[in-house]
């Protein structure tokens, strides 16, 4: 057999292996949750993990120093968080009907005071009909809101198993890395190797940095919408840290939910929720994204907004969390293959 059929035959055997690995892997998707928490746990970890270990620490130490000051403070979320939102949940949902009421007082009042502002029947009939169905949607949203966090404990095993997996991934991460490298082949080792660097690059500055700036815009906005006096102020501030992870867009469509909360208190209230928001987003943009995430994904904002918007349109709220890594790290290997194929085109 000659040196071209050894080669096609062992490439064959490769396809045919990953094909199947992946579909075995599709067939326990189920078991593989805890391997995927685990996975976004060592990554987000592994960083702290080495800052600790250059403080004189064994690897195994400093895992479990990182482990026991994220289990302290996961610990306290959890036991005064939750049930704090489950309690802002269940009085949102009866306070919903007052907020419909104030949405509709706002129009009557503008329809008594203003009288060029008249509506005709057919377009108040219109109005009428658009309150009803946001009335509905936000009922659905807080319902779905609390299904979702009770749904939390389904998924319980896995959110227990995950960290003892994280633990092996962070403490054999330089191992498992090595092994990676050594199934690619040597020809194309140093291709993939740099563009998983570049990407590696692009996914550290979304998961890490969007992740702290929406911490923090989320920790402000509840902050600020505690001190104007709204009961909703924790959820509000969960809505905008949420919102934040979806660039340019998230922010306003996360401005709406918390001002119809404002709302429910008063129109004044909602004005100085309107101002509270406004604070927090131009200190994001101009102090805390600057200095956390430097400079950008190198995405036009058009880009960005398209890939949000295709990325809703497809996988839901997953594909318009996604939507900008993924469109970064495709611009990296298109950009990749290209300056490979302009350099093999002029025989470099």
């Amino acid at each position: 057999m000659d040196k071209v059929s050894i080669t096609l035959y062992r490439r064959l055997f490769l396809i045919l292996v990953s094909i199947a690995g992946l579909y075995f892997l599709y067939r326990v998707r189920i078991v593989m949750v805890p391997f995927i928490f685990a996975f976004f746990i060592a990554y987000l970890l592994n960083p702290i993990v080495k800052f600790v270990e250059k403080r004189n620490f064994t690897k195994c130490w400093a895992i479990l120093w990182v482990y026991l000051v994220v289990f302290v403070l996961s610990g306290i979320i959890i036991f005064f968080g939750i049930p704090h939102i489950l309690g802002e949940l269940n009085k949102l949902i009866h306070d919903i009907p007052k907020l419909t009421m104030e949405v509709q007082g706002i129009i009557n009042h503008i329809q008594t005071n203003y009288s060029r502002f008249a509506l005709p029947e057919g377009i108040k009939d219109v109005v009428n009909e658009r309150i009803i169905q946001y009335q509905d949607l936000l009922l659905n949203l807080v319902r779905a809101g609390t299904t979702s966090l009770i749904n939390l404990i389904s998924y319980l095993i896995s959110l227990v198993i995950a960290p003892i997996f994280a633990f092996y991934m962070l403490k054999d991460a330089d191992q498992i890395k090595d092994s990676l490298t050594l199934t690619i082949p040597r020809k194309y080792r140093s291709d993939v190797m740099a563009i998983g660097r570049d990407i590696h690059e692009i996914i550290t500055a979304f998961l890490r940095g969007h992740l702290l700036v929406s911490a923090i815009v989320g920790i402000l906005t509840g902050f600020g919408m505690y001190l104007i006096g709204l009961d909703f102020a924790l959820i509000i501030g969960l809505i905008a840290g949420v919102g934040e992870l979806v660039p340019f867009l998230g922010p306003i469509l996360a401005a709406i939910p918390a001002l119809s909360l404002a709302l429910l208190v008063s129109r004044e209230t909602a004005i100085y929720a309107a101002v509270v928001i406004l604070i927090v987003q131009q200190l994001e943009n101009a102090v805390i994204s600057p200095k956390i995430l430097g400079e950008s994904m190198g995405l036009h904002p058009l880009t960005v907004i398209f890939a949000i918007m295709a990325g809703g349109e497809l996988y839901g709220l997953l594909g318009i969390l996604l939507a900008v890594p993924i469109a970064a790290t495709l611009k990296v290997i298109l950009r990749y293959i290209y300056l490979k194929l302009v350099d093999d085109a002029n025989g470099h």
